[in-house]
């Protein structure tokens, strides 16, 4: 008897919105995925923007006061933005590979504190503006999904060449000349969010270069400098 009353019953409740008040009896709703087949694809692309902040890790020689007239070396970090395109590759549930290549736009200055004309002191900034076609290759290794979320750790390393340096170029101005080429390894965490119609990541990532960028032209600008590394950090959005 039971078996044929307790079905209906329920029916009763669920079309009946006063009967429901009476017995409140909760449904949970059960949460709406998207592309759950996403990840299982192995090849997918996509495009990413970003903005940048670059900075100069500058390493002095020793007694600079005794060189020429500089007395104090400081650099200034500049707000800059990048574009790329997106393939990535699916090695497994949790690691996939990327490649990335893009253009930065990239600005930083150094400025320089001279004692001239009788120990008064002159400030001069120097700006160093970069357009840099970038091979970075990453590996990233996500977390297990959960709904329309989930979290990653990314790493790897890129090759830039800067397609607006001054290195080789004559000029009567004493200017800061840097290296074309930089390599950097680099390391970031960010979220997928899986959207109905496409995947949205947010990402923050550190670079650090490994090559000197400095141009040793014997000029007073360069005579206290011993080492020029990059150092970046970086804010990504992916769409894909």
């Amino acid at each position: 008897m039971v078996r044929f009353v307790l079905p209906l019953i329920i029916g009763m409740l669920m079309l009946n919105p006063s009967a429901q008040a009476q017995f409140p009896i909760k449904f949970k709703e059960k949460k709406q995925l998207n592309l759950t087949k996403y990840d299982r694809r192995l090849l997918h692309f996509g495009f990413s923007l970003g903005m940048n902040y670059t900075d100069i890790a500058v390493k002095l020689k020793e007694n600079i006061q005794s060189l020429d007239s500089v007395y104090v070396v400081e650099p200034k970090a500049a707000p800059g933005f990048a574009l790329g395109i997106i393939t990535d590759l699916r090695l497994g549930e949790h690691f996939n590979f990327r490649f990335v290549p893009g253009i930065s736009f990239v600005g930083r200055s150094m400025v320089y504190t001279l004692y001239e004309r009788d120990t008064v002191p002159t400030v001069y900034e120097k700006p160093v503006n970069s357009v840099y076609m970038e091979l970075p290759l990453y590996f990233k290794f996500r977390s297990r999904r959960i709904n329309n979320w989930r979290v990653y750790i990314i790493g790897g390393g890129k090759f830039m060449y800067d397609m607006a340096t001054k290195e080789d170029k004559e000029s009567d101005e004493v200017i800061l000349k840097m290296k074309r080429e930089d390599y950097t390894w680099d390391l970031g965490v960010g979220v997928d969010f899986y959207l109905e119609y496409f995947k949205l990541s947010t990402e923050v990532k550190m670079a650090f270069g490994l090559n000197n960028l400095l141009v040793d032209d014997q000029s007073v600008f360069t005579n206290s400098i011993s080492s020029m590394n990059s150092k970046t950090f970086l804010f990504s959005l992916y769409f894909e």
